[in-house]
């Protein structure tokens, strides 16, 4: 009906919960890109890895409608497309963020290729079975997301800055934006809700029974 992409609206509540958690308008993150361009003839058939991760810069002002907001973010990342493969380590030196400090600590991916069905089940004789993969990024946070008979959700991060309940929240908040977004895309930024309602319930009730 908006016109809006899955990948727009996660990107969006990353945007709102790293803003929420800051208590900052002005946000950045990293967006990772496919980096494969399709104007390339034969780039379907390479192999290798094409992906490239560029800073996102997002505006949340709290009194920002969400559909045009989210709308307004699209374009913004439809436009970054031309420097999708721009090294990082350049738009660093073009930033006025002084070498030795990251640009961002927490990356967004999207994993939004298509697999071929008859990759996913049994090609004649060969069976592939228990495969496994180990991905790991040098930042505090990875948010990997993508769509599926249900929203992917997952947030890979460095244990020695944050603990497991952390981050069982922060999926739980994110989860919580997303929900709220789809159930009325007419509330402005700063009315959409960052606690589930077990959360609320318990901050404002089990917390405060003084009775016992």
């Amino acid at each position: 009906r908006h016109h809006l992409t899955l990948h727009t609206l996660v990107q969006g509540a990353w945007a709102l919960l790293l803003s929420r958690y800051s208590g900052e308008e002005d946000i950045v993150f990293g967006s990772t890109v496919s980096g494969r361009p399709a104007d390339l003839t034969g780039s379907e058939s390479m192999v290798g890895l094409f992906i490239n991760t560029l800073p996102a810069r997002v505006q949340v002002p709290s009194d920002a409608s969400l559909v045009p907001w989210l709308r307004e973010l699209q374009a913004q990342q439809v436009e970054m497309r031309q420097y999708e493969h721009t090294p990082l380590v350049e738009v660093q030196g073009w930033s006025e963020v002084p070498r030795g400090l990251p640009l961002f600590e927490s990356i967004l991916v999207f994993e939004n290729y298509p697999v071929a069905a008859s990759l996913q089940g049994q090609v004649g004789s060969l069976e592939i079975s228990n495969a496994r993969s180990l991905e790991q990024t040098n930042y505090p946070l990875t948010v990997v997301s993508g769509p599926g008979d249900e929203l992917v959700l997952k947030i890979n991060y460095d244990g020695s800055r944050f603990d497991p309940d952390t981050i069982t929240r922060m999926l739980e908040h994110l989860g919580t934006l997303l929900t709220s977004m789809a159930v009325d895309p007419a509330q402005t930024l700063g009315a959409l809700p960052l606690i589930p309602e077990h959360e609320r319930r318990r901050l404002l009730i089990s917390w405060n029974d003084t009775t016992a």
